[in-house]
């Protein structure tokens, strides 16, 4: 029995990983401006379109995303929400997304605050070659 859950094991390790924070520097944005980990995905990211919002109480949050490269750019994405006194606001773990754009390619992702206390926010975008 125990030589058929370890194939099923390693086959469900990528799962795992893709949601897993990236070992190496992140690059921050908040809307006004940027902290930059990652040098060379922020030259092949591009942040676009920036529009806060509020629906049903909640800040949502819409960025485009725009791969600068004629090559395809995989990386991971997260967002912290943070309170009126800049407190971050700990709803769940932090789950980061997967994400890859062919290249020169564009999408746009909708994030929502997970409460009406959240009044900033903060999307964290990271390399997946640490997760792959």
């Amino acid at each position: 029995m125990k030589n058929h859950l370890l194939p099923l094991s390693l086959a469900l390790l990528p799962l795992v990983a893709c949601t897993a924070a990236p070992s190496g520097s992140v690059n921050r944005y908040d809307g006004k401006g940027t902290e930059v980990g990652n040098a060379l995905l922020n030259a092949a990211l591009e942040m676009r379109n920036i529009v806060r919002a509020e629906k049903n109480g909640l800040m949502v949050v819409q960025v485009d995303l725009k791969n600068r490269r004629t090559t395809p750019l995989a990386f991971q994405w997260s967002v912290e929400w943070y309170d009126r006194a800049g407190l971050k606001i700990n709803y769940i773990p932090q789950h980061w997304e997967p994400e890859r754009l062919a290249g020169s390619a564009s999408k746009t992702i909708q994030m929502v605050a997970p409460s009406p206390e959240a009044v900033s926010w903060q999307l964290q975008v990271g390399s997946r070659d640490e997760v792959q």
